[in-house]
């Protein structure tokens, strides 16, 4: 199963961009900066990969298909760090990736989709492990706002958008290339104007924090754009409803990531999250 190595490379490389947006956040780099960079270089890898396929296509199928893919991602972010400021990450992470729950019986109902029951089992586990890992029992669960509610609904249906996109458009017979072309190029549109928009300042640290965003940010791109291209290719010959869950386990990249470089300590739901991931692809690859 060629799609199933594909899949969980696109998970690590993706994972990796996430794992670069971190350590730009963790040395205070600038967010709209941060952004502008990732949708840069993220648009650049796309249409150089569209060149060599030669898949370049400006029909209006492909072109609302980017523009649905784009504002998913794009507002969806947005969204969701502001659901950030009005409720507990330990609780808002978890509850936006219920998305892939979404992806999952859109699958199974619409396209008709069939799991064998070690592959439900496995997608079970992996669905436990996406919402686990975010959890941190030191946090205070309160909700301080009621638009956390409305904000967390919207970014996790926009996110469903971006991750389910790819499906609905490849079973279109529409290549998942220009799709994110021109997705990436919303977001790039969208946070140029959002970084012209902000006042010039002279400060030095405000010149920083614009450097260090812009900076990891480029990085960042490189591998959204490797991530999301080789989730494009992973749906062309698996199934959605096993290849979304195995993407959205990024997450778990994250987490590892920052538990090896900035020795953070893993609580025992986390432990267990990663237990779940291990096992849940070893019974997907039974």
């Amino acid at each position: 199963m060629a799609w199933f190595a594909i899949a969980a490379l696109s998970s690590l490389t993706f994972g990796l961009a996430g794992f670069f947006m971190k350590v730009s956040a963790a040395r205070r780099g600038s967010v709209a900066h941060l952004l502008l960079g990732l949708y840069l270089t993220g648009t650049l890898g796309f249409l150089l990969w569209m060149w060599r396929e030669g898949t370049f296509r400006t029909d209006v199928p492909t072109l609302v298909g980017g523009l649905l893919l784009g504002l998913g991602s794009t507002l969806g972010n947005l969204l969701f760090m502001k659901a950030l400021d009005h409720g507990p990450a330990s609780l808002t992470t978890p509850l936006v990736n219920t998305n892939i729950l979404l992806i999952i019986l859109f699958s199974v109902i619409v396209y008709g989709e069939r799991l064998s029951w070690f592959e439900t089992a496995g997608v079970t586990l992996l669905v436990l492990a996406i919402l686990l890992i975010p959890i941190d029992r030191n946090e205070k669960l309160a909700i301080r706002n009621p638009r956390w509610y409305a904000l967390l609904l919207m970014a996790t249906l926009l996110f469903s958008f971006r991750n389910g996109g790819l499906k609905v458009t490849q079973e279109m017979h529409i290549p998942g290339t220009p799709v994110l072309f021109y997705g990436y190029v919303l977001g790039l549109i969208w946070f140029v104007v959002e970084v012209l928009r902000q006042p010039r300042s002279g400060d030095t640290e405000a010149r920083k924090a614009a450097r260090t965003g812009l900076v990891w940010g480029l990085l960042s791109g490189i591998f959204s754009f490797l991530g999301m291209q080789l989730y494009s290719v992973a749906l062309i010959d698996g199934p959605a409803s096993i290849v979304a869950p195995m993407f959205a386990t990024n997450s778990l990249i994250v987490a590892i990531l920052s538990i090896l470089i900035y020795r953070e300590r893993l609580s025992i739901l986390q432990t267990c999250s990663l237990v779940f991931l291990f096992a849940g692809l070893i019974l997907i690859r039974l």
